[in-house]
């Protein structure tokens, strides 16, 4: 019991990091006068560092399963928990993804930062919402894989998969000019928040 607790209060703990550093972006994004400028300055940065790729490859990355809110991930990721009959976890985890584009849409709409110019894309960019709901959906992967795959080399195989591609998804959204660096903290962060969230539910009505 001592250790179910103490694994439960880590994750409220990385929940309260979490927040704080959200919190702490957010205010200069809102606040500091030259934000904009750095955050042009960095995002000028990455694209001329990966200038010499091919551009198809973060167009697929970022939008590889977005389709209706990750519609076939989420079909691909409850069919399978469901085969094993995690029926409470399949259900969470469509729920905590949706929960992921609402709230990414609502602090948006709160925040009201431009994105960077000439990205040609409508709508506010902070937190990026292709972070932050790749963060969530993946991030809880990760977390089910790493108590559910038996075999450590396929255990640790897709850990670094799925963590590898919520990295990647952040960087092509600054690679495609669509959001700052910032943005992308954020958004990671905020499904990160999520994560943490889903661990804690999942622990807590765990026999």
């Amino acid at each position: 019991m001592k250790n179910k607790e103490y694994g439960i209060a880590i994750h409220w703990n990385y929940i309260g990091i979490s927040v704080v550093f959200f919190s702490i972006l957010t205010v200069l994004v809102l606040y500091l006068p030259n934000m904009r400028s750095v955050d042009s300055a960095i995002l000028h940065s990455i694209k001329l560092a990966l200038s010499p790729f091919p551009m198809y490859i973060p167009v697929f990355i970022s939008e590889f399963g977005r389709a209706n809110y990750m519609l076939w991930p989420q079909i691909a990721a409850g069919c399978t928990l469901v085969s094993h009959r995690y029926f409470l976890k399949a259900f969470m985890l469509i729920l905590f993804t949706q929960i992921s584009f609402f709230l990414k849409d609502f602090i948006k709409d709160f925040i009201c930062r431009p994105r960077p110019e000439g990205s040609g894309l409508h709508g506010f960019g902070f937190p990026s919402g292709h972070a932050c709901t790749t963060m969530c959906f993946y991030g809880i992967i990760i977390y089910l894989v790493n108590y559910y795959v038996r075999s450590d080399f396929w255990r640790n195989f897709l850990i670094i998969f799925f963590g590898l591609w919520i990295f990647l998804a952040g960087v092509s959204r600054m690679w495609l000019g669509a959001h700052f660096l910032s943005d992308v903290l954020a958004g990671w962060l905020l499904g990160f928040i999520l994560v943490n969230l889903y661990i804690i539910v999942d622990r807590s009505i765990a026999k």
